[in-house]
């Protein structure tokens, strides 16, 4: 079997008619157990496409207390979030579609999703790149460099990294399933972290304290874990499990693949 193969292929034991569907911790396992692989080939791909960015962001911080040499690595930044919108939105392109135990053909998939949506994505995530690149320098001098700490601009700056997660999670779900511009997609996305704060909150909180944690206690071992672990791919499995009721309960998605499905059909 290549490293591209279909999901589910393998036989199994089946479900039965009457067995509840799990939630929770116990279908984020069923989840692990069930693609565990196909998670690891798809972090792959999408940590290759973030390594020219880490790359970048290593040697600004080699070489941060040269001016021109920050400024090389500031414009190099900008030029490799290009590559992150499109290599996020494929990344949860395939997990919400293990989420949603969609049949899932890996490179296709990936491959459709990054020609579908970059026209979107790459300024998408030239922006959110950039607001994060500023969060993480202003969370950095807030915490570590000035003698006194000042807690609401501390948290001023979680709260803003929290927006950030939310927003951006959300605005990669509509590209995947809605057609609008992208300032609708910001909007909405604001308007639904606020509107459906009971799952959004801990979506954002969970993706951004695993974030958090890999990045300040593994500073060593870090790609080793985010290589061989899934970490990326895990984390989206997660904030999908979350978002997913919320983009349902929003757009209707199902229903309009549904009606799409219908229409086709006819026209056949």
């Amino acid at each position: 079997m290549g490293f591209f193969s279909n999901m589910y292929t393998k036989e199994g034991p089946g479900v039965r008619k009457d067995q509840p569907p799990k939630k929770g911790i116990p279908r984020f396992f069923e989840i692990l157990m069930r693609d565990y692989g196909h998670l690891l080939k798809v972090n792959f791909l999408f940590l290759l496409c973030c390594l020219p960015m880490v790359t970048v962001v290593l040697f600004g911080l080699l070489f941060h207390q040269y001016l021109g040499m920050l400024l090389i690595a500031a414009v190099l930044y900008l030029l490799c979030a290009v590559l992150v919108g499109p290599a996020m939105t494929c990344l949860h392109g395939i997990t919400i579609k293990t989420v949603r135990d969609e049949p899932c053909y890996m490179w296709h998939e990936f491959k459709k999703c990054w020609k579908g949506n970059w026209k979107q994505s790459v300024p998408a995530g030239v922006l959110f790149c950039t607001l994060l690149a500023m969060e993480c320098i202003a969370a950095w001098y807030y915490m570590f460099m000035q003698s006194e700490m000042n807690v609401l601009l501390v948290a001023f700056v979680a709260f803003s990294l929290l927006l950030l997660t939310i927003c951006w999670l959300f605005t990669t779900l509509q590209m995947l399933y809605l057609d609008m511009p992208l300032g609708g997609m910001l909007k909405n996305s604001l308007l639904i972290m606020f509107g459906y704060a009971k799952r959004t909150l801990p979506a954002g909180l969970i993706t951004l304290v695993i974030v958090i944690g890999v990045v300040l206690f593994v500073p060593v071992p870090i790609m080793l874990l985010l290589l061989f672990l899934g970490m990326p791919a895990l984390v989206a499995v997660i904030g999908d499990m979350w978002a997913w009721p919320v983009m349902e309960q929003a757009f209707h998605i199902s229903e309009q693949q549904a009606a799409r499905r219908a229409e086709q059909e006819g026209r056949e």
